[in-house]
């Protein structure tokens, strides 16, 4: 039994209008700091997670499931506005090529540096362009128990609608700091104790496995031209992941993810055997 009906509305709607500004322009999410979240598995994480989920919009499939009916319901009854969409309008909004039966508002949350745990390393993404590899390294950075991602310099927007999915919810629960100067960000990553240490394609760097990414902030470069000379000039040092002659480098969001659980692996083996060990390959750890 609904305790909140949902509000019918169509396709002239201010409300849904506002819902397409804030999937088709970073300006209007920035303004208004607010993002949008869509399919069920997602809106359903927005309404688990500590975020303010402003309003949901949805399809009268979705609000025929009882299960979803009843998550919708709970929100309504907690204060989100809640809107029912014809289907087809609704999937126009979103995506008209995977239709999507469920979106919410969701508010941005604000998170600066200081929010950060300098005891735990800190992916930093400098100048990623493409939202899927953003969101994936978002969600690597998550699940390999990192303290956050910092976003820097013209990098795409990480409440963009394609972040957030490839994220698969990261971007509810990991703060994300964005700081648009490189200077700026890399010296007040240092003053918070991070030793800054550069990905780089550089058969004479380091090998990732050998020093000690445990506590570090990692940085990695957008898709074509990797990190900018002058981010290695300021960094800490630099390291490099191996790879076969035959391939020029890694997809960016596939050297994040080798890289997260690289410094997690380190951070297992500092708990269990110590400072000694940590950067060593495993393949040269004694027991």
């Amino acid at each position: 039994m609904w305790s909140v009906q949902p509000v019918p509305i169509g396709a002239g709607n201010p409300r849904l209008r506002r819902l397409r500004r804030l999937i088709a322009r970073t300006k209007a999410r920035s303004q208004e700091r607010a993002f949008v979240v869509d399919g069920p598995l997602l809106v359903a994480e927005a309404l688990r997670s500590e975020l303010a989920v402003e309003q949901i919009f949805a399809a009268r499939s979705v609000l025929a499931d009882p299960e979803l009916a009843a998550l919708v319901c709970r929100s309504g009854a907690a204060g989100t506005e809640v809107y029912e969409v014809d289907e087809s309008v609704l999937g126009a909004v979103l995506d008209p090529v995977n239709p999507r039966p469920l979106a919410a508002v969701v508010a941005q949350p604000s998170w600066v540096l200081d929010d950060l745990d300098a005891d735990q390393p800190v992916l930093v993404a400098v100048e990623l362009r493409d939202p899927g590899n953003l969101g994936t390294a978002i969600r690597s950075a998550e699940a390999a128990g990192f303290g956050g991602v910092v976003v820097v310099g013209e990098s795409v927007d990480s409440f963009a609608p394609k972040v957030v999915r490839a994220s698969a919810g990261s971007v509810l629960r990991l703060p994300i700091v964005r700081l648009p100067e490189l200077d700026q960000a890399l010296a007040a990553i240092s003053a918070r104790g991070w030793p800054v240490l550069c990905a780089v394609v550089d058969p004479e760097a380091p090998r990732y496995d050998s020093i000690d990414l445990s506590g570090a902030a990692i940085l990695v470069g957008n898709e074509p031209h990797g990190l900018p000379p002058r981010a290695i000039r300021l960094g800490d040092g630099t390291f490099t992941i191996p790879l076969s002659d035959t391939v020029e480098s890694l997809n960016v969001a596939a050297a994040a993810s080798v890289l997260c659980f690289e410094a997690a692996r380190q951070r297992r083996v500092l708990a269990t055997d110590g400072p000694k060990s940590v950067g060593q390959p495993e393949d040269e750890q004694t027991s």
